[in-house]
Order: structure tokens, then C-alpha cells, then sequence
């Protein structure tokens, strides 16, 4: 009966999410991706990957909620990222901090991104992590977008030096579907 009950509360609390966006950037040495799901007019889900030839790996969850003003679009949220870096120790990190749009006109858009996570949110080796993350984008059509930017990912640890997981240029292309 317990069984039944539950599976009848979540069924009724489903939540409908659909994949959105998805961009892939790449420069020589790293690899990012990542999908975005609207979950419903003002809140999303962004998850990313990013493999970097010297660096190692990141995997990261977020979640914003949004608002748009005008031709400026605002999210704010935290970000989960665990980095399995391979000059320097492994942990994890809950960044606050959101991203910002500003439609330029002429199909071009500035898009920047900025989070942070102190030591009080970090765990495992990590002591505390920030990226920062800007790109000017170009709308081929509504569906289809490209991208150049530059983005700065530095991890902090308390027992061993400070690691610079990305920084540099990167190009890349955006879906929306």
C-alpha cells in the first residue's frame, strides 16, 4: 500500500523538463560541453563537462533561476562541480553566482558567466574555487549560434599549491532545439 502511495504522490508532482540548449566549445587542450533544461518559464538546469588534456576533468550541475529585463537576461543560482584534476588533488565545490545576457542587436549577444565557492562550501582537497566565463555569440538563425570566448577556472587547496584548471580562448557552437 506504501508502494502504491508513492508512486501515485510522485506521478502527480512530476516535473517536465526539456533540453533546451546545448553548446560545445574547444580550443587545443580542452574539451566543454554543456545541456540546458527549462524547467519552467523563470528556472533552468545547466549541466556541464569539461576534459582538459592537462588538467583532467569537471563535471558540474546548476541550477538558476532567471529574469529578463529588456534585452538583459539575469541567473542567479549554485553551481556543483566535482573536479578529478590530474596535477593536483580532487574535491568538490558549491559555487553561488549566475550568468548575464545582453542582446547587442544585429544577431550578437555578450554573454558572461561568474561563480565562486569559498572554503566553507568546498570539500574533499579542495579549499575554494572560481570561474569566470565570457563570449560574444552570433545567431546564425534561431536554432544555431557561434561563439568565441575566455574562460578562468582556479582551484585553491590548503595543503598543496593553487591549480589553474582552464584559462584561455576557446571557439564553439550553440543548439537550441
Amino acid at each position: 500500500m506504501k508502494l502504491k502511495f508513492a508512486a501515485l504522490l510522485l506521478s502527480s508532482v512530476a516535473v517536465t523538463a526539456t533540453a533546451n540548449d546545448f553548446n560545445l566549445g574547444l580550443n587545443d587542450d580542452v574539451l566543454s560541453t554543456e545541456i540546458g533544461f527549462d524547467l519552467n518559464k523563470q528556472s533552468n538546469l545547466v549541466m556541464g563537462y569539461i576534459y582538459s588534456d592537462d588538467e583532467g576533468h569537471a563535471l558540474s550541475a546548476a541550477a538558476h533561476i532567471s529574469h529578463d529585463a529588456g534585452i538583459h537576461h539575469f541567473e542567479i543560482g549554485p553551481k556543483f562541480t566535482h573536479y578529478w584534476a590530474n596535477n593536483s588533488s580532487n574535491g568538490g565545490a558549491v559555487a553561488v553566482g549566475g550568468r548575464y545576457s545582453i542582446d547587442l542587436g544585429s544577431n550578437v549577444a555578450f554573454k558572461t558567466s561568474a561563480y565562486y565557492a569559498p572554503s566553507v562550501l568546498s570539500f574533499g582537497s579542495l579549499d575554494g574555487q572560481y570561474e569566470i566565463d565570457s563570449k560574444v555569440q552570433f545567431q546564425l538563425n534561431p536554432a544555431l549560434g557561434l561563439f568565441v570566448g575566455y574562460r578562468n577556472i582556479r582551484l585553491q587547496y590548503d595543503d598543496s599549491r593553487n591549480n589553474t584548471f582552464d584559462t584561455g580562448f576557446y571557439i564553439g557552437g550553440s543548439a537550441t532545439f
